[in-house]
């Protein structure tokens, strides 16, 4: 039995370190100043996606234009039309994609403080970012699930900034964790 707690212990102690590393990786002034508009994420998501300029989803081809009324990518070659979310969790969402920046974040933020039960709820978040209970669960359950993924791409767009503080290999989890809570910024 002790065994057992010692090692969900362990597993907890993981989980915090992985919020905590993207907590600490998020942009210093905070998501919302770091991108003020929806063009602005749409941009830290077009240069976190495509590094190398935007490529179509169907064929590859990086001869792509763009469809200013529509806001969608169209591949010279294949004609594909495509937005800047196509394929993602924020994909034919009807929340804005600024909206997802920042709930990300204070999904992030209350997981590292210990606020999830409190914070994350749905008719919290339904209040606070002012879209129906039914959409602020479903937006929570994604969120929490997605960002738990190694590579993800919201997480990328949103965790900016470097680690201040490097891990030693020998450093034990709950040494890491601690190494990291007392990190300056």
């Amino acid at each position: 039995m002790n065994q057992k707690r010692r090692k969900e212990r362990v597993v907890n102690v993981e989980a915090l370190i992985d919020w905590l590393e993207m907590y600490r990786t998020l942009p210093i002034g905070g998501v919302q100043n770091a991108f003020p508009n929806t063009a602005s994420c749409q941009r830290r998501l077009v240069e976190v996606r495509w590094p190398s300029g935007v490529k179509c989803l169907s064929c590859g081809n990086s001869n792509i234009g763009f469809v200013k009324p529509r806001s969608l990518y169209q591949c010279r070659s294949c004609r594909t039309q495509f937005s800047v979310t196509a394929g993602t969790i924020m994909h034919r969402s009807r929340l804005d994609l600024r909206m997802w920046f920042i709930a990300a974040s204070d999904v992030i933020g209350a997981h590292v403080y210990g606020l999830e039960e409190s914070h994350l709820t749905g008719h919290g978040l339904a209040e606070r970012y002012g879209i129906s209970y039914v959409a602020a669960h479903r937006l929570k359950t994604t969120l929490m699930k997605d960002l738990r993924q190694p590579g993800n791409l919201l997480r990328a767009c949103i965790c900016t900034e470097e680690l201040s503080v490097t891990r030693d290999p020998r450093q034990k989890p709950d040494e890491w964790y601690e190494t990291l809570w007392y990190a300056k910024p």
